[in-house]
């Protein structure tokens, strides 16, 4: 038997493909239902689950002056809450219909990589996310990242073909601006969608989707008008736009929320996006580099295809990209976002990776894209590698080493923690960074490796005849098998209970013990998820996001106004509150607030959804 004769390409039974798509759906599902069950809630999945059902149970609207603050456009909240509204409130609903819209942005990925590059290629989209725990983490979550994936998803299934039906654009291009509408960081994507349409399906077409994005957009801002601008104020020139300036908080409102993170923890936050969304990233840089010129050059409509995913996916990415990692977006920094805010847009990546690859991928590749993919597969080692630095435990650090002077070994062993501390002077935090750096280069220099010597063989029977070729195959084949490891830090479950059914048991006791129109003060944690199962009560609607719009000063009336709010709101609303909900770690900010004579505290619930010491609730009611 020849050397490497198993690589070479044999006949599989025509199932075959199916049944690999199949196990990786099914693989997909299982671990989005354990996350499902296992994830302790955020202040946003709280956020959108509450504000969505108030919305549709018409307590409140969008953009309502003195209500909840719909900070981003008004489908991220309505999506989610008509779920709830059709199968009834709580986190079962939301959590479940998220995995719903993952399983349907898998579908749509796996339609049109289907039709451009085959059933393997397509098989291996749906693998792509099976193999991603964090990204399905991410979907089984009732948030807005799954429900703009799914827009964009099924867009590119009804647009991007060489021919598809008049229906089928305008249907297209009206999800595009409903995903807008949903969060209009996505605004964008319609000029993007609008000349692909016109350059790939002519001008009777792009008037057809340029209507029908407009009676969308249009539409809802006319419903929300004029509040609806408090979404779009944060983006535009105080300077240019006085007009804006009533949507806008005051300048003396100081956020809480405020941290200051390093040029490293940004650095860190970028390269973590990257190894949670490998493919998507390193597979589209790759793809560009090996995408020959005169190619990318024609107007054939695979070509045209590819053009707007490689131009919609690298303007999304740069502007979430400075969003999240280099300006205070939106007066706090949310440079860890960064990871969760690529999920929107993974779709686009996948597709543009999987139709160069299929259609244009060069094999003679020029002697600079040479050089520079082999420096690349370097630099992304050793960023990936600096991305795992927190996971760098005691048994690395005091890995032993023998003791060294003057190029002698003397007698006993070294830690390897110590050798770099006192060779170095380095802290403890730094240390860990060139360790993991170190460990990431040595992985790039590995794949080199590997990739030479099977590329030396293989040249033998003329399959390769660059090196290069080989090595970014081999990362990128090593990037996705091991995916698993690359979402370390995202992948392990939060909670050994579960979470779905603690939130259903909380939520029937506040229920039970909460009168009806009771005035209910929140200090129970981020999420304000429990809240979604007691809908016979009052809450201070500005409390749904927690520190997030709680200011230093101001004038009291704008910040109520605009859903924020400050100490002279909390003094007004704790003197007139009949119920408080206490998380327990945070009751000795209350002490002395609740005199026996004048409140009660009622039983602990029967389950607390929390995974951390602290987590429980407290409740106290006003004693008539």
């Amino acid at each position: 038997m020849k050397r490497f004769e198993f690589l070479k390409i044999r006949e599989w039974p025509s199932w075959s493909p199916a049944l690999l798509t199949g196990v990786g759906a099914l693989l997909y599902l299982i671990q989005a239902v354990v996350y499902a069950h296992t994830t302790v809630s955020s202040l946003d999945e709280g956020s959108y689950l509450l504000k969505g059902i108030l919305y549709w149970r018409g307590i409140y609207q969008p953009f309502e002056p003195y209500g909840p603050l719909t900070n981003k456009a008004p489908f991220a909240f309505l999506i989610p809450g008509f779920a709830e509204y059709i199968f009834g409130p709580g986190l079962r609903t939301g959590r479940y219909f998220s995995i719903f819209l993952g399983l349907l942005t898998m579908l749509g990925v796996w339609i049109t990589a289907r039709r451009w590059a085959g059933k393997w290629m397509a098989a291996g989209t749906v693998w792509v996310f099976a193999l991603s725990p964090m990204i399905i983490k991410l979907h089984a979550r009732a948030v807005s990242e799954v429900v703009i994936a799914s827009l964009l998803a099924w867009v590119c299934v009804l647009v991007l073909d060489e021919e598809r039906p008049l229906w089928q654009i305008i249907l297209g291009s009206a999800l595009a601006s409903l995903a807008v509408m949903t969060r209009q960081n996505m605004v964008l994507i319609l000029p993007l969608l609008a000349l692909y349409i016109f350059w790939q399906h002519g001008r009777q077409k792009g008037i057809w989707s340029l209507t029908a994005m407009a009676i969308v957009f249009f539409a809802v801002h006319i419903h929300y008008w004029p509040n609806i601008l408090t979404i779009w104020a944060p983006w535009l020139p105080d300077a240019l736009t006085p007009f804006l300036d009533a949507f806008r908080l005051p300048k003396d409102a100081i956020p809480v929320w405020d941290p200051s993170l390093d040029f490293w923890n940004r650095t860190n936050a970028f390269f973590q996006g990257m190894r949670y969304h490998f493919i998507m990233i390193v597979g589209g840089i790759f793809a560009l580099l090996f995408w020959p010129l005169r190619t990318a050059l024609k107007p054939a409509p695979a070509i045209r295809a590819a053009v707007f995913l490689a131009v919609a996916y690298s303007i999304l990415f740069a502007l979430h990209g400075w969003a999240s990692l280099a300006s205070q977006y939106e007066s706090y920094s949310c440079v860890f976002c960064f990871s969760n805010y690529l999920t929107f847009f993974d779709p686009l990546g996948i597709l543009f990776f999987v139709i160069v690859f299929s259609s244009a991928w060069t094999t003679h590749p020029s002697r600079f894209v040479k050089v520079l993919s082999i420096i690349l597969i370097l630099v992304f080692s050793v960023g990936i590698g600096f991305s795992f630095f927190e996971h760098i435990d005691e048994g690395i650090l005091n890995l032993p080493l023998p003791r060294m002077r003057d190029g002698h070994f003397l007698p006993g062993f070294i830690t390897l923690v110590d050798v770099i501390k006192y060779k170095f002077g380095l802290q403890l935090p730094i240390i860990k960074r060139w360790i993991s750096s170190s460990m990431g280069l040595l992985a790039g220099m590995g794949i080199l490796l590997l990739s030479f010597l099977i590329w030396r063989r293989a040249k033998k029977e003329q399959k390769y005849s660059s090196f290069a070729l080989v090595a970014v195959h081999s990362t990128l084949a090593a990037g996705l098998l091991l995916s698993p490891l690359l979402n370390l830090g995202e992948s392990s479950l939060n909670c050994k209970q579960d979470m779905i059914l603690a939130h259903e048991q909380l939520g029937a006791y506040l229920a039970e013990i909460i009168p009806p129109n009771s005035l209910v003060y929140w200090d129970g944690g981020n999420a304000f998820t429990p809240m979604v199962y007691v809908p016979n009560v009052r809450i201070f609607p500005a409390q749904i996001n927690g520190g997030y719009t709680y200011r230093i000063g101001g004038d009291a009336d704008t910040l109520h106004r605009l859903s924020h709010w400050n100490d002279e709101l909390r003094a007004e609303w704790k003197a007139s509150a009949d119920i408080f909900i206490i998380e327990a770690k945070r009751i000795s900010d209350w002490k002395g607030f609740f005199p026996t004579q004048t409140f009660e505290e009622y039983a602990p619930p029967p389950a607390s959804p929390t995974c951390y010491e602290g987590g429980q609730l407290r409740i106290f009611h006003r004693i008539p």
